[in-house]
């Protein structure tokens, strides 16, 4: 009997005995408690038919399953010994080739690997040869798999000058000794300026100086330091790469600088990927 008829004879049969508040507070009670065992078992019913129907989908999907293999199953056992023949071919020769690329992988993170450890050693090389100039502004360091060497204009130049100062030479000699060790690498040379304009005569712009300030030092490190001058690219960026963009005296005396960044040759990987 549902709740609803339930509490209405209930309500008719306390009337019609009169019967007092507490019991009619007992029996109303017992109606709420029937009423939500009714709707708990109501809720569990409404599970189990989801429930069911996702059982039903699954056995719909396992029975298109079980189809589509047997169809394979019997398309192989009607090939003619000659398709099988052909087939188990192909399959060999799939194998064959998953198995030169694996060796390609292991070639390609061979030569990955002796790049970054010849790039670890130049740093080691270059620090240690530069260790007399620690404190005049000179730094080494590994970024994007590459060997930066950062000198300050301090250390290699006087102000407004293009040539090599004799400490600079001295500073750039202990690098060409390191980079001769790896005749492989390739040397980028940047002139930096800082952001002032240059109002003089003796060059046109910071575009001038930085590139004019690069090449005297690739001439230096190609006829002294004896390197080989297909290693080097000459370049200016004037102002424009600044380490430090605060337009104070500090700021502008890190960014005008000689940078050499040595790249390792990657004609080995370059095959690899082909």
């Amino acid at each position: 009997m549902k709740p609803k008829y339930l509490l209405s004879l209930l309500v008719i049969t306390l009337l019609a005995s009169c019967v007092s508040q507490r019991k009619y507070n007992d029996v109303y009670a017992l109606w709420v408690y029937t009423d939500s065992q009714y709707q708990m078992i109501k809720q569990s019913n409404i599970i189990k038919a989801k429930n069911c129907d996702g059982l039903f989908q699954d056995i719909v999907r396992l029975r298109k399953d079980s189809a589509s293999l047997d169809s394979i199953y019997q398309s192989y056992i009607s090939l003619s010994e000659k398709d099988k023949a052909n087939l188990k071919k192909e399959l060999q020769s799939q194998s064959s080739r998953l198995s030169l690329s694996s060796q390609k992988i292991a070639d390609l993170e061979s030569a990955l690997f002796k790049k970054d450890s010849m790039m670890k050693i130049t740093r080691t090389r270059l620090t240690a040869a530069l260790i007399g100039f620690a404190d005049k502004g000179v730094n080494v360091h590994v970024e994007g798999g590459k060997v930066y060497i950062s000198l300050d204009e301090r250390l290699l130049f006087q102000s407004g000058k293009i040539d090599v100062n004799d400490e600079g030479k001295t500073a750039l000699m202990e690098i060409a000794n390191a980079l001769n060790q790896d005749s492989t690498t390739v040397l980028t040379i940047e002139g930096h300026t800082d952001d002032i304009t240059y109002k003089g005569k003796a060059f046109k712009d910071n575009w001038d100086i930085s590139v004019l300030r690069a090449t005297s030092v690739v001439r230096y490190l190609q006829y002294t330091g004896n390197i080989n001058p297909t290693r080097f690219i000459a370049s200016g960026r004037a102002e424009y790469f600044p380490i430090d963009a605060q337009q104070t005296p500090e700021a502008r005396k890190k960014n005008r600088r000689i940078e050499i960044i040595v790249t390792p040759n990657l004609d080995e990987i370059a095959r690899l990927l082909e």
